[in-house]
């Protein structure tokens, strides 16, 4: 696995900007859950104007990641919840990997399509 950061691509952005707002959340800052959440919508709404929409795999990972961000409103657990989560974006941030692209990739309807790299 190599280190890659593409800071000229404005996806990495979200997903950069992303991860320094969990960071903030697991160290206390509350309204990081809420503004990760926030974010996360902004990404998927991003990429779908410059995809072909929902069945742009994507988007498809944009919108699941949005629905793993959800616990964040719910306090007893968002801490917990939001330690892989803060791992899995390390990956996509730091290595351009995406666990949940890899895993939907995989999903019968993306079947035929280009495997992410």
């Amino acid at each position: 696995m190599r280190f890659k950061i593409d800071a000229r691509s404005a996806g990495w952005w979200f997903w950069a900007v992303t991860w320094v707002l969990i960071a903030a959340a697991l160290g206390g800052w509350v309204a990081g859950y809420y503004a990760a959440i926030a974010v996360s919508v902004a990404n998927i709404v991003d990429k779908f104007s410059e995809t072909d929409g929902l069945t742009a795999l994507p988007v498809q990972a944009r919108i699941v990641y949005f629905l793993l961000t959800l616990p964040g409103f719910w306090p007893e657990v968002r801490f917990w919840w939001f330690i892989p989560l803060f791992v899995a974006t390390s990956m996509t941030v730091f290595f351009d990997r995406c666990a949940i692209t890899a895993v939907l990739s995989r999903a019968p309807w993306n079947r035929g399509r280009p495997a992410p790299d």
